[in-house]
């Protein structure tokens, strides 16, 4: 009986799916690796997001097979010292991208329309009618041209933006007017009128939106970032944002999270953030469900080569 942990704060909604369509497995669930009640040492398979799995629990579970990541971005795994080599790892790649897209479009027009000032404003009871920017008819520059990236793509393009993707490997891709390579970024930057950032913190990505980037960008644009803070050198972006060089920013990760009641960006009137919840969706388990059950009828079957977002662990080293 092939033993499965799930570690999520909704675990029992997913053993309850898989409970139905896999009733031989031996299913633990906890809401945090600290449960008393889960032999970790009998775990084969883990379900879970990155945070909270740290190389202390992975050398707990000598007998792992292969962890399902139910987030698109797996670099917490991958930065793992004791995570084996000969554990498969596969990713929640392709359930995200309407999550993106909404979040993207939530974080441009509150930054755009000043919802701060507009709650501000309620607060005070005062009428105070202020002019704001429209979407159709500007340039948005999309860092990230995956299923993510051609979501918000396609968004914007129906919303008559002009928009250009920027990836390692640049071609057509749905939702883009045109792709250029990474390497123009600081070019493609120039141009925008929203930069959006959808990169995973693999390790070629670490801080690559710096300074150069930020100071090739229009006075008048926005910077909004939903893909993970450590891509995203931090200091810069406050700096630009405090020295009004770029109009603000609409943030949903941070380079720390929790971000730290120290962060001057709390604090910074140009910013509306929101605390990492753009795939905090409530349909979430309902929309990973189908690629998890997939990868476990592969998975039991001894289909390894059928499964779905294998993740290529030595091309991905930090």
């Amino acid at each position: 009986m092939t033993n499965v942990l799930i570690l999520e704060t909704h675990a029992e909604a997913y053993a309850a799916a898989l409970r139905e369509k896999f009733p031989d497995l031996e299913l633990r669930v906890a809401q945090s690796p600290v449960d008393a009640d889960v032999d970790y040492g009998k775990v084969e398979i883990l379900i879970a997001f990155g945070m909270g799995v740290t190389d202390a629990l992975f050398t707990q579970m000598p007998k792992l097979k292969w962890v399902q990541s139910l987030a698109t971005g797996v670099d917490h795994f991958l930065r793992s010292k004791t995570l084996a080599r000969d554990v498969i790892l596969t990713s929640g790649r392709g359930i995200h991208g309407a999550a993106m897209r909404e979040t993207t479009l939530h974080l441009m027009l509150s930054i755009g329309h000043d919802s701060n000032g507009l709650v501000r404003d309620k607060a005070a009871r005062r009428w105070d009618r202020r002019e704001w920017p429209l979407l159709a008819g500007k340039t948005a520059v999309v860092i990230g041209t995956g299923v993510a990236g051609s979501a918000i793509g396609s968004l914007l393009q129906a919303l008559d933006m002009k928009v250009i993707g920027v990836s390692r490997t640049p071609r057509p891709v749905p939702g883009f007017d045109s792709v250029v390579p990474q390497h123009e970024l600081p070019a493609a930057a120039a141009e925008a009128d929203y930069l959006i950032n959808v990169l995973p913190a693999d390790a070629a990505n670490i801080k690559i939106i710096g300074g150069d980037v930020f100071a090739r960008m229009k006075p008048g644009a926005y910077f909004i970032d939903v893909g993970r803070g450590e891509t995203v050198d931090e200091e810069a972006l406050i700096a630009v944002l405090k020295g009004g060089k770029i109009a603000g920013a609409g943030l949903d990760v941070f380079a720390t999270e929790p971000l730290p009641a120290s962060s001057p960006i709390w604090d910074l009137p140009n910013v509306f953030f929101s605390p990492h919840i753009g795939g905090l969706f409530r349909e979430y388990q309902q929309m990973a469900m189908p690629l998890i059950i997939s990868n476990f009828s592969a998975f039991l079957s001894g289909r390894i080569n059928q499964m779905t977002n294998v993740i290529d662990r030595t091309r991905n080293i930090p």
